[in-house]
């Protein structure tokens, strides 16, 4: 990602979540896509982390219809009582977030809203197996989904959920529509939209 483009994602993530006090995580190795992580502490606006990729646009995926835009980048909210300052913890979101965000880079394929894929992890007791894709509904303005970086450059700003097996059933069963409004219910229930490490009752 070109520096110029770096700078209009970090100001479009500064807006959008009302804070400007983003650390920028940086990649062991880029496996030909280099993608930073920027993560934002919980504010008094947005009380959880933010994790958001910064690179993952430099991929641009092949059209199909119905989608938000050949660009995409990605955030995940994790719940403020997660020690994300505790390297061990922090490193496994991160790798999650980058096991998304590779995806379409890697299979050549394109991801948007309402998508969802498993993998297998290497460790059995790692129960969030799958991630689904969604709008980022909690923020109080539609404007944070796309950001211009470039004259002819628009990318869309996702948000990763992540699921153990009991949801990605529950997601097959019920169809992405449905589930989006499992996440995020019009009426007074409680939302879904945290991603955890081990289901607990913030999900």
């Amino acid at each position: 990602m070109k520096t110029k483009e770096m700078e209009k994602l970090i100001k479009h993530c500064d807006t959008y979540f009302s804070q400007d006090d983003c650390i920028v995580l940086h990649p062991i190795a880029d496996n030909g896509l280099h993608i930073d992580v920027l993560l934002y502490k919980p504010n008094d606006k947005y009380n959880f982390w933010k994790l958001v990729t910064m690179g993952a646009s430099d991929y641009k995926m092949p059209a199909i219809q119905n989608t938000v835009g050949l660009y995409n980048e990605y955030m995940m909210f994790v719940a403020p009582d997660v020690d994300l300052t505790d390297k061990e913890i922090l490193n496994w979101y991160h790798n999650k977030l980058l096991v998304v965000a590779t995806f379409a880079y890697f299979n050549k394929t394109h991801i948007t809203y309402a998508h969802s894929f498993e993998w297998e992890n290497d460790d059995p007791n790692d129960e969030m197996i799958a991630a689904f894709i969604e709008f980022p509904q909690i923020l109080e303005t539609t404007a944070a989904l796309r950001c211009k970086t470039g004259l002819l450059k628009t990318v869309a700003c996702l948000q990763v959920v992540l699921l153990n097996k009991q949801e990605l059933n529950k997601l097959m069963e019920i169809g992405p529509q449905e589930f989006s409004d499992f996440l995020y219910p019009e009426d007074d229930s409680k939302p879904h939209f945290l991603s955890e490490q081990h289901r607990s009752d913030n999900f």
